[in-house]
């Protein structure tokens, strides 16, 4: 079973935390997972590249070789680089003096290893991370670089794309299964599906929307189903769809006569059975249909704070 370590970005950390389990445990159900400050270890059968792929939030990523107390003892049982560099990563609350630490580790590994050292240009990365309670030995040979489409044709106010990413990941999702965004306006949270090699399905009542969310799939080589009707057409397609994740409108961007809590009690109500529901309101409706739903408060601005439920 692989040993993967992701240290988070520092946005959103709750959320992050749970996106990197959520994606390992979409790979491998028997995932074991811990975490401390901004890292998250995960032991699972899914690897590291897998996940980070898909992350939203994640900085850099790598596996598990062992822990350390005395960085002459390290140990590093791993086949030999070409050029390797050292990094220290301090998410402990002690200053540390990271260039030495670097360098001494280095000094050893190069001996060990009869390896060059290359900051610029490394085949494996060795991470020294640190915490309040541990000190890892980490490596990696890739780089953090999920891949990004690339949109066209955008709206004011729209959720942003690592939001949008990082609901799908929580619907727990794998390539090949397919989700549906029944108000899916520019297309943001279907192209990020389609990015990760999840189909996807939009609806949105407004024409303009589904034109512009199809010429940005096209954009990206993408051929997801874009339907113009009101959301209760997801019953006629609920035998075709694994999830729904979806950015309930509000405000004058929802066009309805509805008032916003009535739109999302009408819209849960018609929502297919044991469907993962992944879903972005906006903060101070008290929706009882997700009482036992987890939920993730996002700050905006002082007049905005939207909530992410799971359910």
């Amino acid at each position: 079973m692989l040993q993967n370590f992701f240290v988070l970005s520092g946005e959103q950390i709750e959320l992050a935390k749970d996106e990197i389990i959520s994606i390992s445990k979409s790979y491998d159900s028997n995932t074991e997972h811990e975490s401390e400050s901004r890292l998250v270890i995960t032991k699972s059968n899914a690897s590291f590249e897998k996940i980070v792929k898909r992350a939203a939030f994640v900085k850099v990523a790598g596996n598990i070789s062992s822990v350390f107390d005395d960085v002459n003892k390290i140990e590093l049982e791993i086949p030999r680089p070409d050029a390797f560099a050292c990094r220290t990563i301090n998410l402990s609350s002690k200053k540390v003096d990271g260039v030495a630490l670097e360098r001494e580790a280095g000094a050893i590994l190069k001996k060990k290893w009869s390896s060059k050292v290359s900051l610029s240009n490394p085949s494996l990365t060795v991470y020294l991370i640190l915490t309040d309670t541990k000190r890892y030995i980490g490596y990696s040979d890739m780089p953090v670089e999920p891949k990004r489409p690339e949109k066209i044709f955008k709206y004011p106010h729209e959720l942003e794309w690592k939001l949008a990413r990082c609901m799908v990941n929580l619907s727990s999702l794998r390539e090949g299964q397919t989700l549906c965004d029944p108000f899916c306006g520019t297309g943001t949270i279907l192209l990020e599906a389609e990015s990760m090699g999840i189909h996807s399905v939009g609806i949105d009542f407004d024409e303009k929307m589904c034109n512009i969310s199809e010429k940005n799939l096209v954009q990206n080589g993408y051929e997801s189903r874009i339907i113009n009707s009101s959301f209760d057409y997801i019953q006629k397609i609920k035998d075709d769809i694994d999830a729904v994740v979806t950015d309930v409108p509000y405000g004058t961007a929802s066009r309805s006569s509805a008032s916003p809590k009535k739109l999302i009690q009408d819209f849960i109500s018609i929502l297919p059975k044991k469907k993962r529901l992944v879903m972005v309101y906006k903060k101070g409706m008290d929706i009882d249909e997700l009482g036992k739903a987890k939920k993730y408060e996002v700050y905006r601005h002082k007049s905005l704070t939207r909530v992410i439920a799971v359910r």
